[in-house]
């Protein structure tokens, strides 16, 4: 016999709040919807447990995920600032004094090919 298709979660949720209001018995509400006893008791296991964890003090989930994004972006950030003054300092490195920022070494290292292209 082929295993019936999965009911939607608000219908379980439906049949789950009629079997705790005492409203049927989980016998009956399995027969009704065409599923076994075992498979509504695990439902009813499952929506427990996760409504204790929707009272739990601890912060929800999203909370922490989101945390855990603030600190990445922190930690972007300074390796980004960290890259500009090393960039910075490489550039104010090969920069002949005396000369126009932007000429000197940086420029003389460029292909000939390319030297007429990029003289300014």
């Amino acid at each position: 016999m082929p295993r019936p298709p999965a009911l939607p979660p608000e219908e379980k949720v439906s049949i789950l709040l009629a079997i705790l209001a005492g409203e049927t018995t989980a016998a009956d509400a399995a027969r009704q919807a065409g599923v076994s006893a075992q498979a509504v008791s695990a439902w009813k296991k499952r929506f427990i447990e996760a409504g204790r964890t929707g009272l739990e003090s601890a912060p929800f989930p999203t909370a922490a995920r989101e945390q855990e994004l603030a600190e990445e972006v922190n930690q972007l950030r300074k390796a980004l600032s960290d890259s500009y003054l090393q960039y910075q300092a490489m550039r104010q490195a090969l920069t002949r004094p005396g000369t126009r920022q932007g000429t000197g070494v940086l420029r003389q290292q460029r292909p000939a090919s390319l030297r007429p292209l990029l003289a300014g």
